[in-house]
């Protein structure tokens, strides 16, 4: 299994996601699994204590019998799980608590967010790959995940997702969006306009500059160079062949930034 997925965006802008190695799910899934064990149980302990309820409890098993009483619990505790994970990462944007704990998240194959409706499929597939009393199953869906090229159990395969660990980034702080904003970069001169340039143009512009230091040399040169011949060609500059092509990419995105006042 690979580690990482490289998405091209319509700029033609590699985007790089960190595949979830399969033991990071494997103790978030456990660890989720024991949070809803918790919840159920103080639910339990909730109804045990008051009155009024175990008195109706005891009315429904004498007419019922102790096991339909019991099956009526496991049903609920079923429930509960599956509502734990599904309500959780439509809520919480593809994240439980426990993946939240760990960095996952739950995304679709072209980047963008998981919608509800795959989220559903992914998590009622759980029954069949992962179900949580279930050792056998577990393995299951581990060796599934383990050939899948993108780390993919039965369920993400059917709904079009794959789980990615998020890189943790430092925000940018006030000082520097407010220098970006305001401080003409030197190789402005050759940058007249930038009219032209779409926001999604100069989103794709700074997601390069701003993980260029993560790309290998090579990589980083020929993702420079294409934004380079793109975008001077998008907005018609003539710029000498000895001026840096990454001076020339940052002066683009801060006359942008600090006229047009995109930051994001």
């Amino acid at each position: 299994m690979p580690y990482e997925y490289v998405l091209l965006s319509p700029e033609k802008v590699e985007i790089r996601y960190d595949i979830a190695g399969l033991g990071s799910r494997a103790l978030a899934a456990v660890l989720d699994d024991l949070l809803v064990l918790l919840l159920n149980a103080i639910v339990l302990l909730i109804l045990t204590v008051l009155e009024d309820t175990m008195r109706l409890i005891t009315t429904i098993i004498g007419r019922i019998g102790e096991g339909w009483a019991l099956a009526g619990l496991a049903f609920f505790a079923f429930i509960s799980w599956f509502a734990y994970y599904i309500l959780f990462e439509i809520w919480w944007n593809g994240q439980t608590p426990a993946k939240r704990a760990f960095g996952l998240r739950v995304i679709r194959l072209d980047g963008t967010p998981a919608p509800p409706g795959a989220i559903l499929i992914r998590e009622l597939v759980r029954l069949v790959d992962a179900f949580p009393i279930c050792i056998f199953g577990y393995n299951v869906a581990g060796l599934v995940a383990f050939f899948n090229p993108y780390g993919q159990r039965l369920g993400d395969m059917l709904a079009g997702t794959f789980v990615i660990k998020e890189r943790r980034v430092a925000l940018p702080t006030l000082q520097s969006l407010s220098a970006m904003q305001t401080e003409e970069h030197p190789l402005e001169i050759y940058v007249p306009t930038v009219f032209a340039l779409s926001a999604s143009e100069y989103r794709a512009l700074r997601a390069f500059l701003e993980r260029r230091e993560q790309f290998p040399a090579d990589v980083r040169e020929r993702l420079a160079n294409e934004l380079y011949q793109h975008l001077i060609q998008r907005l018609g500059l003539y710029v000498p062949p000895d001026v840096p092509r990454e001076g020339i990419l940052e002066a683009i995105a801060t006359r942008y930034a600090r006229e047009r006042g995109r930051l994001e």
